[in-house]
């Protein structure tokens, strides 16, 4: 407004026409383009001088004139709730908000975005950090107790006949009685073939012997002795040939042969016989009530916590192919990531309820901010002066008030013009 502009000039010219027309008036009194010119001009600057007056008026008050002038500071508050309300309700109306969100594509965008190895890298490292977090402010020894008391809880509920029955099945369809039979088997044949168990054979026929010889008559212990003295019954040899044939048995036993398949299918018979007791069912129970007691169970869910909160702490984005837990958090984040950005690619499902979920989002979003923005368009305003929101009003129409006042000009020129014209028309 401070500014000079083509209105200003053509006020001016106007005025300078003025001035001109009433000398060549006063030197030409009777001419009639004197007069014609005069009352053209003056009728120009008239125009002009009111739309300067008009405009002027709307931001401070023109000449020092006070009644209504200085629109728009006398009426700042109206303005400013005006511009809020306009910012609100028709730049950031629902329907231009939902409308401009809707032909947004977010999703290929967002999928871009996590392509990148940067924003990977970050995900994955803050979703570490969160998990380190948690671990570490974990209260074990309280969730031990807790996890303990459920598995007492589980254990103790399980039916003990329904569970032997489905651990008999699994052995038997697995053949794991069998790897148990020949492993305990192996295990004997090894033991037997030690020579403590040669000795201890040969101690247990003479102690035999002796006991015999006892209970029976003179004759028959004179005739053990002399047996012995001639070499007749050898102890030591008979031990030797005991144990070698228990070798040879157990060697049977060992192997896939008649004998042991007929001893697995008895050892099963037996134990699917005692298992069908009651007596067994009353021991399997008082067992399962005791192991569920008695187990420390706490201070080994609290070991495997504190284990587990090492590994994690200890886990890096670099370390993923450690064998460690630490090392399968670490690659197991990272694959399931993978596999998101993958899917968000091409599971068409998942793309639906994705975008659904961000134009929700971001709708709701603008939503909450429509009345920030107008706080903040308020606030903005409030603490601006009156010559920074005239220059801002004027600033943005400036053209059209340079147009409005040199019209004025203009206007007054054709309009006194033609009044002229018909003044002279009617005789005047």
């Amino acid at each position: 407004m401070n500014r000079w502009n083509n209105a200003d000039t053509t006020l001016t010219c106007a005025a300078l026409c003025f001035l001109a027309a009433a000398g060549f008036k006063i030197l030409h009194p009777e001419s009639i383009f004197a007069e014609g010119f005069l009352f053209v001009t003056e009728a120009a600057m008239v125009g002009g001088i009111a739309d300067w007056f008009a405009v002027t008026a709307l931001f401070k008050k023109p000449l020092g004139f006070p009644f209504h002038t200085a629109i728009l500071p006398n009426r700042r508050k109206e303005f400013i709730d005006a511009s809020v309300e306009m910012v609100q309700r028709e730049f950031f109306s629902r329907r231009t908000i939902f409308k401009k969100i809707g032909g947004l594509n977010l999703l290929p965008l967002l999928v871009e975005y996590l392509e990148k190895n940067e924003t990977k890298k970050f995900l994955l490292g803050e979703l570490l950090k969160v998990a380190k977090n948690y671990f570490s402010k974990l209260n074990k020894e309280n969730l031990s107790k807790t996890l303990a008391k459920k598995i007492r809880r589980e254990f103790s509920d399980i039916p003990i006949r329904n569970l032997i029955d489905e651990i008999g099945n699994w052995i038997k369809t697995n053949d794991k009685d069998k790897e148990f039979f020949v492993t305990l088997i192996k295990k004997l044949r090894g033991e037997a073939a030690k020579p403590e168990v040669r000795a201890k054979l040969q101690k247990i026929l003479e102690e035999y012997a002796q006991e015999k010889t006892k209970s029976a008559g003179l004759f028959s212990i004179l005739a053990a002795g002399l047996a012995q003295m001639l070499d007749f019954v050898n102890f030591e040899e008979a031990a030797d040939i005991m144990q070698q044939q228990l070798l040879k048995f157990l060697d049977e036993l060992s192997k896939d042969s008649p004998l042991q398949r007929k001893t697995i299918n008895e050892c099963r018979l037996k134990i699917s016989e005692m298992t069908d007791t009651k007596d067994f069912r009353d021991l399997a129970e008082r067992l399962q009530i005791d192991l569920a007691n008695e187990l420390p169970l706490e201070k080994a869910v609290e070991k495997s916590l504190l284990n587990l909160e090492k590994q994690i702490s200890s886990a890096e984005l670099e370390n993923s192919a450690e064998k460690n837990l630490g090392g399968i958090f670490v690659k197991f984040f990272s694959q399931e990531y993978d596999k998101l950005a993958e899917n968000l690619k091409s599971d068409g499902e998942l793309k639906k309820a994705v975008e659904k979920f961000i134009y929700e989002l971001a709708a709701r979003t603008a939503l909450y901010a429509q009345p920030m923005v107008g706080s903040v368009a308020k606030s903005a305003l409030e603490k601006m002066t009156e010559d920074q929101l005239n220059s801002m009003v004027y600033d943005k129409a400036e053209k059209d008030f340079v147009w409005i006042r040199q019209n004025g000009s203009i206007m007054g020129a054709a309009i006194g013009l033609g009044i002229f014209i018909l003044i002279k028309l009617a005789g005047g």
